[in-house]
């Protein structure tokens, strides 16, 4: 794997664990449970490797959700993880504003450099404004709502139909 490449998969793995402690504290709010399990995601572009799902249950019998990592390579995004329950998946991407793209330095003294250059292009999705976790409500119109404890029981409750 390129040292770019690692570079990518280190900050997905850890928005991912970011997302999972978050949810974690949210879950306990509400009296539920949460476990954390590895899980084996194969991508092109960095081969196997392990990352964990969180599995949401309502009591040690009663699985509600599982939060599973789909990839660090994901189109218009910089990672997702999917949802799933019994009725119903719901898909969160990470979002991040400053997309660094490398080019070439002809403004620099060497020519031979890269510089870094921030592209201050706009967003894919209305409603972004931050680096974070999102739930895009039309995926047409590219609507982002950035993941909150309300927004993400609005989702559980969809799809897995327990009402909290």
């Amino acid at each position: 794997m390129s040292k770019e490449n690692e570079v990518i998969l280190a900050k997905y793995l850890n928005n991912v664990s970011k997302c999972h402690t978050m949810i974690e504290g949210w879950l306990k709010e509400k009296s539920l449970f949460s476990e954390q399990i590895e899980y084996d995601i194969h991508e092109k572009a960095s081969g196997k490797y392990i990352t964990k799902k969180l599995i949401i249950y309502k009591d040690k019998n009663n699985q509600i959700a599982e939060l599973i990592p789909v990839g660090a390579w994901t189109i218009g995004a910089n990672g997702r993880i999917d949802l799933i329950g019994n009725f119903d998946q719901q898909i969160l991407i990470y979002l991040q504003k400053d997309i660094k793209m490398k080019t070439s330095g002809t403004t620099s003294i060497n020519d031979d450099e890269d510089q870094e250059v921030s592209k201050n292009g706009h967003s894919l999705y209305k409603g972004f404004e931050k680096a974070g976790w999102y739930w895009i409500e039309d995926k047409k119109l590219g609507k982002a709502h950035v993941l909150n404890k309300d927004l993400f029981f609005d989702l559980l409750s969809e799809v897995s139909d327990y009402e909290f």
